[in-house]
C-alpha cells in the first residue's frame, strides 16, 4: 500500500515537472515569438521610414526639376515676348518710314510704278485705280501709264480713278472694270505679304 502511494506520488511529481517544463517552454516560445514580431515590426517600421524618406527625397528632387523646367519655360517666354515686342517695334518703325515716304518727292514715281505693275498683271483693258484720299489728289499721269500698260500687255488700256478712297498708307489698288479681279499693290498689302520674311530678317539683325 505504501509502495503504491510512493509510486503514485513519484508519477505525480514527474507529471508536475513535465507540466512545468511544458509551460516554461511555451512561455519561452511565446516570448521569443513576441520578440521576433517586435523586431519585425521595428524592421518594417524602419524600412517604411526609409521608403517614405526616399519617396520624399524623390518627390523633392522632381519638384526641384519641375520648378527649374517651369522657370526656364517662363524665362524663354519672357525672352520670346521681348523679342516679339522688339520685332513689332521695328515693323512699326518701318511702317512709319513708309508714311514718311508718301510725303517725299520720289513718291509719285513710286506710286505710278505700282499702278503700272498692277495693270500689267491684270492684263490691261478697262481698269480702275483706287487711291487713298491724299494720293487721289496727286498729279498722276494716268494716260501715260495706260499707254505703257498697253505696250506691255498688247491690249488697249484705259485707267480710271475710282471715287472709292481706301484707308491705306499708300500705294494703289487696281481692279478690272467689272470689279471681279483685283490687284492690291498698296504699301499695306505689300507689307502684309512680306511680313513673315521681314520678321525673319529683323530677328537675324537684332538677335
Amino acid at each position: 500500500m505504501e509502495s503504491t502511494r510512493a509510486i503514485t506520488e513519484m508519477i505525480l511529481q514527474e507529471a508536475q515537472k513535465t507540466a512545468e517544463h511544458i509551460i516554461q517552454e511555451a512561455q519561452k516560445t511565446a516570448e521569443e515569438t513576441l520578440e521576433k514580431q517586435r523586431q519585425l515590426g521595428v524592421h518594417r517600421a524602419t524600412t517604411t521610414t526609409r521608403l517614405l524618406l526616399k519617396k520624399a527625397e524623390s518627390e523633392a528632387e522632381l519638384n526641384k526639376l519641375n520648378s527649374i523646367a517651369n522657370a526656364k519655360i517662363k524665362a524663354n517666354w519672357v525672352i520670346l515676348s521681348k523679342k516679339e515686342t522688339w520685332i513689332d517695334n521695328a515693323l512699326n518703325e518701318a511702317k512709319n518710314e513708309l508714311t514718311i515716304l508718301t510725303q517725299s518727292k520720289e513718291y509719285i514715281s513710286i506710286l505710278e510704278k505700282l499702278i503700272k505693275e498692277a495693270g500689267v498683271i491684270l492684263g490691261g483693258k478697262e481698269l480702275e485705280v483706287l487711291l487713298n484720299k491724299q494720293d487721289s489728289k496727286l498729279p498722276l499721269k494716268l494716260d501715260e501709264l495706260a499707254k505703257a500698260i498697253s505696250e506691255k500687255t498688247g491690249f488697249k488700256t484705259k485707267l480710271r480713278l475710282s471715287a472709292e478712297k481706301p484707308n491705306v498708307i499708300g500705294g494703289a489698288i487696281v481692279r478690272t472694270a467689272n470689279g471681279k479681279v483685283i490687284m492690291d499693290n498698296t504699301f499695306d498689302d505689300i507689307f502684309k505679304r512680306r511680313e513673315k520674311d521681314l520678321r525673319s530678317e529683323i530677328a537675324k539683325i537684332l538677335f
